[in-house]
């Protein structure tokens, strides 16, 4: 299943908003660890090619030095369950404010 997230790709590329990697199911925001890297990276969407080509992009790195970057799913080290990055423990933070309200 096939859902296109920006309409201004490449006719041979297709965004999916989920992805599998070491048995676990990941969604937009899921953290993960990769091989080789440092800091914990938050799943953005999968981009697939017609060609059978296949990669997984994330936002993070290092804190203070985040940036985008594109891995393959056999990089991904762990998916972890509970979120540390800043925006994770921000969102956190504001559910549980507005719970005790």
């Amino acid at each position: 299943m096939a859902r296109k997230l920006k309409k201004n790709l490449p006719a041979d590329w297709h965004e999916h908003d989920h992805a599998e990697a070491n048995g676990r199911h990941i969604v937009p925001g899921t953290e993960v660890s990769i091989r080789g890297e440092r800091g914990r990276f938050r799943f953005l969407k999968r981009v697939t090619r017609d060609d059978g080509r296949e990669w997984l992009d994330f936002w993070g790195g290092p804190k203070g030095a985040e940036n985008w970057r594109s891995f393959s799913d056999d990089q991904i080290r762990r998916v972890h369950r509970i979120g540390k990055t800043d925006k994770a423990l921000a969102a956190l933070h504001q559910a549980k404010k507005e719970a005790t309200k």
